[in-house]
């Protein structure tokens, strides 16, 4: 609506017929974002981000408008200073006369994820002059939707020679598609005996003997 007004010495002299019919645009004001900061997080198998920090700048007095802050990793799997991307959007009243610059240049890391082992049992053995332990029954607990990770078991025994009771060290590893974006926490409070191993005895022969009062028999070979 026009409000037009008259100046000048003999503006007294008249009146003003306002235009009519006047249309224009108002667009909406661009905001910009400072100090975000994207946040490190353990591997969780999705992309998202969690944007923090930042702050708009360009607001009109008091304005109800507020910056929702989110955003999304370039990658799901582990990495360092990987690239994540903002997306973060407006709300309030006056949120509509709006719009906003993504802040650019933010990267975070995702760290593996770790993984806990249940029903671990260790297998007690033959003395074998190793102290190589059979370690079965552990799964996997933590392990983010469908990812293809699997548990390989192993352990050792903390001496080679035959005993009980003995202190068994679990080593376990792992594998699959997905192992890189996991750490594992090994189980503890192991442990399984070491039993003495039967030996055989071949090509032994007895002496003949004369008569001497005795059972005593004279054996040889090997």
């Amino acid at each position: 609506t026009a409000a037009d007004t008259l100046t000048g010495s003999a503006a007294m002299n008249y009146t003003i017929t306002q235009p009519t019919g006047l249309r224009a645009n108002i667009t909406a004001k661009t905001l910009t974002v400072t100090g975000s900061t994207a946040v490190d997080k353990v591997y969780d198998g999705s992309l998202t981000a969690t944007i923090s920090g930042g702050s708009l700048v360009g607001v009109v007095g008091t304005d109800d408008v507020s910056l929702n802050q989110a955003g999304s990793f370039s990658q799901t799997n582990v990495g360092l200073n990987l690239v994540v991307t903002a997306a973060n959007t407006l709300s309030g009243a006056a949120a509509g006369n709006y719009t906003i610059t993504q802040p650019t240049g933010l990267t975070a890391n995702i760290t593996a994820k770790t993984l806990t082992v249940t029903g671990t049992t260790v297998a007690n053995k033959i003395y074998d002059g190793t102290n190589t332990a059979t370690v079965t029954g552990g799964h996997l607990v933590g392990v983010v939707g469908t990812d293809d990770v699997s548990l390989n078991q192993a352990g050792n025994f903390s001496q080679t020679n035959v005993g009980l009771n003995l202190a068994v060290t679990a080593a376990n590893t792992l594998s699959g598609i997905a192992a890189g974006n996991y750490t594992i926490t090994q189980p503890t409070g192991l442990t399984a005996n070491i039993t003495a191993k039967t030996l055989t005895v071949t090509g032994t022969t007895v002496a003949n003997k004369v008569y001497d009062g005795s059972n005593t028999a004279t054996l040889t070979g090997t």
